[in-house]
């Protein structure tokens, strides 16, 4: 029970501390769900990397406190945890059809586990890290935005860095991320 609420708990640190208007203000996005959807996603894929670290670089003290697979189960717990703000979210929406929107859910869904595979490649390759964040930020803007997808790139090199120095024991007992802002990366 205490990893699930961990994984609710980091979950919840984006939605209560990432600056969504210094976002699509900086980086020219629409206020729209779609737009807080990308970031949310780019966020929790940050998560995502940063605990199934867990998984693989375990101290040998920590091995008796950790069991392997608990990063696998955090992990999960963060997806649900979005899953069921987004169904939350979708339900305040005035006029929200409920056989659409879950249609519009799936399609999400879909694209979401397409975005993490684009992430995951671009983790070693700014390039590739690059296209990824244009395909999922741009790719219906006729503008380039190459500017904007490079401070992306640097935001999500530099807020890497910094999850990897949070402590083991922190993440998984006092999970408090604090989120670069978009606006000085």
């Amino acid at each position: 029970m205490r990893l699930k609420l961990t994984g609710y708990f980091l979950y919840e640190c984006i939605p209560a501390k990432v600056a969504y208007n210094e976002w699509f203000e900086t980086l020219e996005l629409p206020d729209t769900f779609a737009s807080w959807f990308n970031v949310t996603e780019l966020h929790v894929w940050m998560l995502m990397v940063r605990y199934m670290a867990e998984d693989i670089a375990m101290s040998a003290n920590e091995k008796k406190k950790y069991v392997k697979g608990d990063g696998y189960f955090v992990r999960n717990c963060i997806v649900e945890a979005l899953w069921a703000d987004v169904a939350n979210r979708i339900k305040l929406l005035e006029g929200a059809n409920p056989a659409i929107a879950r249609k519009q859910v799936t399609e999400l869904s879909e694209l979401f586990q397409a975005a993490l595979v684009s992430y995951d490649e671009g983790l070693s390759d700014d390039k590739v890290m690059a296209a990824a964040i244009w395909r999922r930020f741009y790719s219906l803007s006729e503008d380039k935005k190459a500017e904007h997808v490079e401070k992306i790139v640097k935001f999500i090199r530099h807020q890497i860095s910094l999850l990897d120095k949070i402590p083991s024991a922190d993440l998984r007992w006092k999970p408090d991320i604090t989120w670069l802002s978009i606006s000085n990366s």
